[in-house]
């Protein structure tokens, strides 16, 4: 999966990040964002690349197919800097709750890889912690390379304080799975059709899972894993939002944010949706008509779907909605050689590398080339590629929270939607207990 991820023993592991840093190394403070962040290590002040430099570099895969393309791409990497004298070592991880806490307990302790990936969301956590290299220096003074190639809101997701800390592995939208077969059995149009007449908004989304809803045969209208992905989904697109503007607060307490609370609460008290460990599997086994989630899902449909099936945007509500999930590979500060870090990050981000990790099904590439962008949409099924890239310009993306830690809010988020959708409290409660109970993620 994707960053669903939601990592709660991260602020936990963090203290024991603190202590093997207690000779010297920075680490980040309780509670996640840090007041005063050391400063990050300039560039331009790094030795240059030489002969016969290792880089190592790590990001976690979700299958042994996806690690069987990390491990072409170290070929690929090694291949193209031969004759720099630059050597890549690919160092994988299991991609389970663990992977974000032992990269930041590595980076406490001086023996992180070079080069590693991580979630979007966690972006701030990591550079808070002065331990992340700042690229821009390195950008700057290399003509061959196009930051303008990347779609501009994940760029400006990786940039802070005028520094730019990364560059995206891949990104992704969400969007709308749909079971053809069902909605042609009940004699409905589908998402894709819906939205190509200008339909397909809240009311039709509403509707369709009313009708394609039947406790007879545990037939479900709608589908999405119980997380903050889809959950906000419905917030934004009535036009609320999690955080506040300057995502330095709680906004979930707005009546924007309520409304969209309550169209899942609704949907809940009429069990109209699943949304529990089982709900993708339901989906793939022909029980649910409509799924919400990501690219990362594809590849399951094509293994184990036996209908005919495809992607239409997110219905829109009182405003065009969906969400932008991504991660950067970061570069540590303590690598030996940050000039040939970059040329290992440079392939690793390049429009081939990342249209093969697109050809998977599981991501979209970061880029906005043609090269990059004909090779994800030639990765089907599904056909209808070309609804996660319209959802981009529009996307809420999945930012970085430097005033805060978005795990501890999102966590706290999600026991209070739980109670929500089991009746236990309104959408009203919800939203006001959560604001008051997360006021104090974040710093002011």
């Amino acid at each position: 999966m994707y960053w669903k991820r939601s990592l709660t023993i991260f602020s936990l592991l963090t203290m024991v990040a603190t202590m093997l840093a207690a000779c010297g190394a920075s680490t980040t403070p309780q509670g996640g964002a840090a007041t005063t962040a050391p400063a990050a290590a300039e560039a331009t002040t790094a030795p240059a690349a030489t002969a016969g430099v290792t880089i190592r570099w790590r990001t976690r895969a979700s299958d042994a197919a996806e690690q069987k393309v990390y491990e072409e791409l170290n070929t690929l990497v090694n291949d193209q800097l031969k004759d720099k004298g630059i050597t890549a070592t690919y160092d994988p991880a299991p991609n389970d709750a663990n992977y974000f806490p032992k990269i930041q307990t590595e980076l406490a302790a001086g023996n992180a890889p070079d080069i590693f990936w991580i979630g979007g969301a966690n972006l701030a956590e990591f550079v808070n912690t002065g331990q992340i290299l700042d690229l821009k220096p390195l950008i700057d003074k290399d003509s061959s390379f196009k930051i303008s190639d990347f779609y501009d809101n994940v760029i400006g997701a990786v940039t802070h304080d005028g520094k730019i800390y990364g560059l995206p592995r891949d990104i992704s939208t969400m969007v709308v799975y749909y079971n053809a077969d069902m909605f042609k059995a009940a004699g409905l149009q589908n998402p894709q059709e819906l939205a190509a007449a200008g339909k397909w908004d809240m009311a039709a989304l509403i509707d369709a899972t009313t009708k394609l809803t039947d406790p007879a045969k545990q037939q479900y209208g709608l589908g999405f894993g119980n997380w903050w992905g889809p959950q906000l989904y419905f917030i934004n697109a009535e036009g609320g939002s999690a955080l506040t503007a300057d995502r330095k607060g709680c906004a979930l307490n707005t009546p924007e944010a309520i409304a969209g609370a309550t169209i899942v609460s609704d949907f809940s008290k009429n069990k109209q949706i699943v949304t529990d460990g089982e709900s993708e599997n339901l989906f793939n086994a022909g029980n649910v008509a409509m799924y919400m989630n990501g690219r990362w899902m594809a590849p399951g449909i094509r293994t184990n779907a036996t209908f005919n099936w495809d992607v239409a945007p997110m219905p829109k509500g009182k405003v065009d909605s969906t969400w932008l999930f991504w991660g950067p590979y970061l570069v540590n500060t303590k690598t030996a050689n940050p000039d040939a870090a970059w040329e290992v990050l440079k392939v690793l981000t390049s429009a081939e590398a990342t249209g093969k990790v697109a050809a998977l099904g599981t991501n979209i590439p970061p880029r906005k080339d043609e090269a990059a962008v004909s090779a994800f949409l030639g990765a089907t099924p599904p056909a209808n590629n070309q609804a996660y890239l319209d959802g981009i310009p529009y996307a809420a993306l999945e930012g970085p929270v430097w005033d805060g830690n978005w795990s501890d809010f999102t966590t706290t988020m999600g026991s209070l939607w739980d109670k929500m959708t089991a009746g236990q409290i309104t959408p009203e409660e919800f939203g006001n207990q959560a604001c008051e109970q997360t006021a104090g993620t974040f710093t002011k």
